[in-house]
């Protein structure tokens, strides 16, 4: 008998989410511990996803497909905003049936892992990154190895608080398979309006993991722990290409923060995309500095209709206070060589951050105001967790 495995993205648009902000976005990392499971072609597992989110689901409906699955493994994907609808999940499944097992991971529990841990409904939780740990964790669930051998979890052991190993992360993303798209909703999925470029379907795409840079605001460390890891330019565009046969799929949002860190990289994507003709459109987001003219061109060529640049601020104390990295006349740089190709610009800048004023947030408006890219978002910092 198939041990039966779901995996849940949380609801959060019907319990405090602004509709339609952030889009619909495919949990690819949901998709990614699916595809894992089943590229282990190991027979004795049946796994699901439930994108309690996208499906615009209540708790009760949540509970009604857990009393009709029944699985006995139930892995949750937990940011902080999320956090206590993820909770209420996993009290849930253990309402329903106490033998369930509930596993966490994401953001949050990598944040915070021992605080989550003490939680009664939650039976272990994943650090970081998730494919092999999830795997080897189902295989400890499932009797096939002892917990104390899978790196990169905390496990209960007669009401102790164990915590294993740290494993290390995936030197090899192309071994990694494609995200099981096929066990999402996909036409309920849609970029936010904000990085809309077509009316072709859509779908995010990672094409790679990790930031090499300290800014003290973002998770992306949480997670990756600043180490840059990305996939070949064959991989990605063999995926870009599995999507437009399998999905109809002509629009991608690349969700890697550094499109262009690696800029052989980034042109070997671009031409392999030209190479094969595909016909698509797509949107980025870049590093200030980390663009060039030359580069640009063949990033527009190849379907490149929007780039996303983070600002942050247009102060230059308040830069240096969240250890961005960047001047403001390197900003101007960028935005200006984007926009003279010809391909729309999007910034992003918080207000609200450590050592802010009346006078420097008024000074990032001016600045966005200045810069006049073809979008600009502002968002309230907020500590997280």
């Amino acid at each position: 008998m198939k041990t039966k495995l779901l995996l849940v993205n949380p609801p959060f648009t019907n319990y405090g989410g602004l509709e339609g902000h952030g889009g619909k976005t495919p949990p690819l990392n949901l998709g990614y511990l699916a595809a894992y499971v089943r590229d282990k072609k190991d027979t004795s597992y049946q796994v699901a996803i439930l994108d309690a989110e996208v499906l615009n689901m209540t708790f009760e409906q949540i509970s009604d497909y857990v009393r009709k699955e029944m699985p006995a493994v139930v892995g949750i994907t937990s940011s902080t905003p999320v956090y206590s609808n993820a909770l209420k999940i996993a009290e849930t499944c253990k309402s329903i049936n106490k033998n369930i097992k509930v596993i966490i991971g994401g953001v949050h529990p990598s944040a915070l892992p021992l605080a989550v841990a003490k939680e009664q409904s939650i039976d272990f939780v994943v650090l970081g990154e998730g494919e092999v740990t999830f795997f080897e964790l189902l295989e400890a669930v499932t009797g096939k190895r002892p917990f104390s051998e899978v790196n990169g979890i905390i496990f209960k052991d007669n009401g102790r608080i164990v915590q294993t190993q740290t494993r290390n992360l995936i030197e090899d993303l192309d071994s990694l398979p494609f995200p099981a798209r096929d066990l999402m909703p996909h036409n309920l999925y849609q970029p936010p309006p904000t990085k809309r470029v077509s009316t072709f379907k859509a779908t995010a795409l990672t094409s790679a993991r990790g930031c090499p840079y300290s800014c003290n605001f973002c998770s992306a460390n949480v997670v990756w722990r600043r180490k840059y890891r990305f996939r070949s330019p064959k991989n990605v565009v063999d995926e870009i290409e599995h999507c437009i046969n399998t999905l109809g799929v002509r629009e991608f949002s690349f969700t890697d923060e550094l499109f262009t860190l690696k800029r052989e990289r980034a042109v070997g994507i671009c031409q392999e995309i030209i190479k094969r003709g595909l016909r698509i459109v797509w949107v980025c987001m870049c590093r200030v500095g980390q663009v060039d003219r030359e580069l640009l061109k063949i990033m527009k060529k190849s379907g490149c209709r929007e780039i996303s640049f983070g600002i942050e601020s247009g102060d230059e104390q308040v830069l240096e206070t969240i250890h961005k990295g960047i001047t403001l006349d390197g900003a101007k740089e960028s935005i200006r060589l984007v926009q003279e190709v010809g391909i729309r610009t999007h910034t992003s800048f918080m207000v609200g951050n450590l050592g802010e004023d009346e006078n420097t947030i008024r000074r990032t408006i001016e600045f966005a105001k200045e810069l006049n890219s073809n979008i600009a978002a502002f968002f309230v910092a907020t500590p997280l967790p």
